[in-house]
C-alpha cells in the first residue's frame, strides 16, 4: 500500500456552496427572528451545503489488486499505513467496511451468518459489497462469489432459494 494511501483518498476538493448570502436579518425568511447562527443561516439560504468529497478508488483498487491473499495479511498492510495516531488514517480505516464484507461468522447448523442474520441473495445484507472474508479459509474473495459459497444451511433457511 502507498504511503501517502489517506492523502490520496482524503485530499480532494470539498464540493457545495463556496459562501452564504450576507446573515443580515432583514434577508431571512422569518422576520420574526432577532438573532440567527451563521450555521443555520447557511443552511437555510443556500440550496446545499458544502460536504466531503472522498476519493475511495485507490482503496478499492488497492483491495482488488490483493484478491486471494489472506485477509490477515491485507488487513496487517492496511494497518501499517494507516495507524490509528491520526484521525484522517483512522477515517479512511473506517470505510474498509463500506467495501468488504469482514464480519461472516459461521453458525451452529453451518450457516453463514453476518451480524446475527442468514445471509442470502435477497436478505438484509445483499447490498453489494465488492468483496467479502471467506469464514472459512479467511481469503479476500469478489462480492460476485459469495453466493456460489454460500453453505446448504443458508439454501435451507431461506427456503431453497439463495
Amino acid at each position: 500500500m502507498r504511503s501517502d494511501m489517506f492523502k490520496v483518498i482524503v485530499e480532494r476538493p470539498r464540493w457545495g456552496a463556496g459562501h452564504a448570502s450576507s446573515p443580515k436579518l432583514k434577508r431571512t425568511k422569518d422576520y420574526n427572528i432577532k438573532h440567527i447562527g451563521h450555521k443555520r443561516h447557511a443552511c437555510e439560504s443556500t440550496r446545499y451545503t458544502k460536504s466531503f468529497n472522498e476519493n475511495l478508488a485507490p482503496l478499492v483498487r488497492f483491495l482488488r489488486s490483493r484478491r486471494g491473499k489472506s485477509w490477515d495479511s491485507v488487513f496487517s498492510e492496511i494497518c501499517t499505513t494507516l495507524d490509528t495516531g491520526s484521525t484522517v488514517k483512522m477515517h479512511v480505516r473506517q470505510h474498509i467496511e463500506d467495501f468488504v464484507l469482514t464480519r461472516i461468522s459461521i453458525g451452529r447448523s453451518g450457516e453463514w451468518l453476518f451480524k446475527g442474520e442468514v445471509l442470502s441473495a435477497h436478505g438484509r445484507w445483499c447490498r453489494q459489497r465488492e468483496f467479502f472474508v471467506d469464514p472459512e479459509d479467511g481469503v479476500l474473495k469478489d462480492h460476485a462469489l459469495l453466493i456460489a459459497r454460500l453453505p446448504a444451511a443458508n439454501l435451507a433457511l431461506m427456503g431453497g432459494r439463495a
